[in-house]
């Protein structure tokens, strides 16, 4: 085969500009971090890297729904310790209002407070988080406990209605996924229509008992009536606290749950990371390497091609 100079030029330029490209290469691996950098470098690696990314937004969606679920679960339970302890004030004043011997001034006194734990119950049983109520079920937006009267000289001021949602609806639970076909029930009323009632009758089982034993101290107490205060109300009250703290049960069972789920979503989100960080990342130490010997190829790929190219039609002639 007849070799020419133009032979050996252009064999000098091909492999001059491929070992252009793998220097170009390296210096874009070490600017972006990245050894693929396209599906061609490794086609199989591109298959495993979005893979893994999909598997980190997905994560990354679940421990923002924890987080979510975490604080709500939180702010329900100080409410509900809140409450608790407005309903061990509102049994001592009972025991103390059972007494036949207070007088007038002193009954008077134990009622306007016990006015001031149920309307503190009731502000309780409206809070919101995040702006939307915590206790109305999947009405978030709707304001769950509402007086039935405004006006404080009518007898109806102390009785409240339930707007919330009810568990006999489709959409009654307030879920949340914490885990990939996992969901949890973040609700804490659980209301319900009475057999033979309307809608507007339905009640929750857990902030409408007591206000309405509240209720009953005030209108026993302006009766002057101790025997129900001393009988009835005080175990209306043991109720009401006993369903109360199995909804608390309830509550700290659930974050516990979350808190576990929390914890293995991060531990599963450093995992996702330093497969993918295997897989896409380059080695610095290695690519810094791979780039210094492409340099020098490349150096001495250009001094070789100027010896080629020296020689011209005028050198033959001398």
């Amino acid at each position: 085969m007849r070799v020419t100079n133009n032979t050996l030029i252009n064999n000098m330029m091909r492999h001059l500009n491929r070992g252009l490209s793998r220097l170009d290469r390296y210096q874009q691996q070490l600017a972006s971090g990245k050894q693929v950098l396209k599906p061609s470098d490794d086609p199989a690696g591109v298959i495993s890297i979005l893979e893994l990314r999909s598997s980190l937004v997905e994560n990354d969606q679940l421990l923002k729904n924890v987080g979510n679920a975490l604080s709500w679960l939180e702010s329900v339970d100080t409410v509900l310790g809140s409450v608790t302890n407005v309903l061990q004030r509102a049994k001592e004043l009972t025991v103390y209002a059972a007494t036949g011997t207070l007088q007038a001034d002193d009954r008077q006194a134990i009622m306007e407070e016990v006015k001031q734990l149920f309307d503190n119950v009731l502000e309780l049983a409206n809070s919101t988080h995040g702006g939307k109520h915590l206790f109305a079920g999947q009405k978030t937006i709707t304001e769950p406990f509402q007086r039935v009267s405004s006006d404080p000289s009518d007898p109806d001021y102390y009785m409240i209605e339930y707007h919330g949602g009810r568990v006999d609806e489709d959409t009654a639970s307030l879920k949340v996924e914490i885990n990939s076909n996992t969901v949890i029930d973040l609700n804490v009323i659980q209301a319900s229509i009475p057999s033979g009632g309307t809608t507007s009758d339905a009640e929750d089982q857990l902030f409408m008992p007591i206000l309405a034993v509240l209720a009953g101290i005030i209108s026993d107490i302006q009766a002057d009536d101790a025997a129900s205060l001393g009988g009835a109300r005080l175990g209306e009250l043991d109720q009401a606290l006993d369903g109360l703290l199995t909804v608390r049960a309830e509550v700290g069972a659930k974050l516990s749950r979350i808190e576990l789920a929390d914890a293995r979503l991060k531990d599963l989100h450093l995992n996702l990371n330093k497969m993918l960080t295997n897989i896409q990342d380059i080695d610095v130490a290695e690519a810094i390497m791979n780039l210094k010997s492409e340099e020098n190829g490349y150096r001495v790929a250009l001094a070789v091609g100027a010896r080629i190219i020296q020689p011209s039609l005028v050198d033959f002639l001398r």
